[in-house]
């Protein structure tokens, strides 16, 4: 392995580490074998306490709140006199946009949580492989985020 890929392998590491674990600077910089300088000098080239602020708001989040609109229009409807308990088109058309915007969220995965199944996956076989497999997987996942993001 070129120095070059060892510290692209350490930078995307501690990139995942810091952004989607929520790891320290300082623990994330000895977990990867770098200086405290190096991590800051990435985090503050690269934005990733942008990026971590804005998975912070992720998927769950979204999904929370789409749901309390929800169920506030639907109060609202249910508020009114009997007899004119309906959605008007404006209220209608947002109450399908929402539901359409949560059943989606729903079933599409997101980056972060790819690259979680795969952190957890690189965890499992530290336990139960040899490095080699390890090493292996770990080369061909970080390829494999690399070509996700590009899309």
């Amino acid at each position: 392995m070129s120095a070059a890929q060892t510290i692209a392998d350490k930078q995307f590491l501690a990139k995942i580490l810091f952004t989607t674990q929520k790891l320290d600077q300082k623990i994330v910089a000895k977990r990867v074998g770098i200086s405290e300088t190096t991590m800051s000098k990435w985090v503050n080239e690269f934005g990733w306490k942008n990026l971590r602020n804005r998975l912070l708001v992720g998927k769950e989040q979204i999904l929370s709140d789409f749901y309390e609109e929800l169920e506030e229009i639907n109060e609202s409807i249910k508020d009114k006199p009997k007899g004119k308990r309906y959605a008007d088109t404006k209220l209608g058309d947002v109450r399908i946009k929402l539901t359409a915007s949560i059943r989606n969220l729903e079933t599409e995965m997101s980056i972060a949580d790819i690259v979680g199944a795969g952190m957890r996956f690189i965890k499992f076989l530290q336990y139960k492989g040899d490095m080699n497999q390890v090493n292996d997987f770990t080369e061909l996942w970080n390829d494999f985020i690399h070509a996700e993001l590009k899309k």
